[in-house]
């Protein structure tokens, strides 16, 4: 489990890497020809907001993700620079591209900045007399419009823009940005298609729709699916284990029917003697659990010392899930084997309680 994890965490941040699967642009913007659909365009006009809650409803849409475009002055006292609104709990096009940031979670103030730019974390920006604070700078993506941008949440940029009215800029528009958007980015679900999006806003006029890479969504989605039916065939060795007990046991009860026959004579319930049993079985695999868990650790160490490092030299990312994760996936690991000894070992225990004592004595004596 922590090593499937550890393979889906790395290779969805590489793909995520190659951006959205569609771009929804308005109609006369002439879009950035890059195979990575991370941003929108600059100067790009509002969209009808009617276009965001259409869109919201289509089938197959796995993530939609809303950005705004600004050109404002230059901090630096000339030219312009991109400012680009986006909201950080639905991003999955900039936030894989963090090469360093603050040890702290992003919060309002802060902003992101593009890979070419000269300031370094921690450092502040300033837009009209307000200061921004440089939470992190992006790698060099390889697409223009994000190598000299800076990126803020929507209330970042409305407190920006409210400044900006103080200093009698009309560069944002009307207020507030929240809610708007110049692009919409879309993730598609495993199975959809971009087809029926096309032709979903086909009876839209004023947006239009850009495709990513048709091989990289095929990937992302194979590889998904791929992983997903990784558990599958976990539980299915769970169940042969299961099995396994199961047989083990009744081997184990038919060699102790005088045992088990003496405690019946003595008075103990046949639901106590299963249980009795039951619960061997799974303390006996709680102990090989434990064992089977410390040499997991160690597996997994020497795994992350040669496939993981190999993962890393290709470029792939490759790290493995918190602490508390796996620990998680330890105790859990535990209860689930105790619980399917306990259940393996139920039924030939319930069977073998349901005979009678003295056939039990008798035929241990046969």
């Amino acid at each position: 489990m922590v090593v499937r994890d550890s393979i889906r965490r790395g290779l969805e941040t590489s793909l995520d890497r190659l951006g959205a699967d569609l771009l929804i642009l308005p109609k006369r913007i002439t879009h950035n020809l890059t195979a990575a659909l991370l941003t929108g365009e600059p100067n790009a006009p509002q969209l009808n907001p009617s276009v965001f809650k259409q869109i919201e409803t289509l089938p197959g849409l796995e993530k939609v993700s809303l950005q705004r475009h600004f050109s404002i002055p230059s901090d630096e006292g000339h030219g312009e620079t991109d400012l680009i609104a986006f909201d950080p709990s639905t991003d999955f096009t900039l936030q894989p591209w963090i090469r360093e940031h603050l040890p702290r979670p992003f919060s309002q103030g802060d902003v992101l900045i593009g890979g070419r730019r000269p300031e370094p974390v921690g450092s502040t920006i300033n837009f009209f007399g307000k200061s921004l604070v440089v939470w992190g700078k992006l790698d060099l993506t390889g697409v223009g419009p994000t190598e000299r941008s800076v990126f803020g949440s929507f209330s970042t940029v409305d407190e920006l823009a409210n400044e900006s009215r103080s200093h009698g800029v009309q560069t944002f528009g009307t207020l507030p940005v929240s809610g708007s958007a110049s692009a919409l980015l879309l993730r598609l679900s495993p199975g959809a298609g971009a087809g029926h999006i096309r032709f979903a806003l086909s009876s839209v006029p004023e947006v239009q729709v850009i495709s990513g890479s048709g091989l990289g969504i095929q990937v992302r989605q194979s590889i998904r699916t791929i992983l997903t039916g990784s558990i599958a065939f976990t539980l299915v060795g769970l169940c042969m284990g299961g099995l396994l007990i199961l047989l083990v046991y009744a081997g184990i009860v038919a060699e102790r029917k005088a045992e088990l026959g003496l405690l019946l004579a003595m008075g103990l319930s046949r639901l106590g003697l299963s249980l009795w049993l039951a619960m061997e079985a799974a303390l006996c695999a709680f102990l090989g659990a434990l064992f089977g868990v410390l040499l997991g650790a160690t597996g997994l160490a020497v795994f992350v010392r040669t496939f993981g490092y190999l993962l890393t030299s290709r470029g792939i990312t490759f790290e493995l899930p918190s602490l508390s994760s796996q620990f998680f996936s330890a105790l859990l690991s535990l209860l689930l084997c105790s619980l399917v000894a306990g259940l393996g070992a139920l039924l030939p225990s319930w069977r073998l309680a349901g005979r009678e004592v003295y056939q039990l004595l008798r035929d241990n004596n046969e």
